[in-house]
């Protein structure tokens, strides 16, 4: 069974690079648009990506426990 590892790293690289990308447009958005954005779309983002990675890293830690059962 393969590893969660490399997907659990390249979402929290990718996650990375778009947060500073968004902090970058920020500096230059600043209007009720840019903020309705925030609140409506970027907020509910930022929660969802945050959950995914905690339950790939449990779900990690619940394969290789299973990975050294069978072995």
């Amino acid at each position: 069974m393969a590893s969660l590892s490399p997907t659990v790293t390249q979402l929290d690289s990718a996650w990375r690079v778009l947060r500073q990308r968004w902090e970058n447009a920020k500096s230059l958005w600043n209007d009720p648009v840019r903020w309705n954005f925030e609140k409506d779309h970027w907020t509910p983002l930022e929660s969802q990506v945050q959950a995914t990675q905690r339950e790939m890293e449990r779900l990690a830690q619940v394969i290789a426990q299973a990975q050294r059962s069978v072995t």
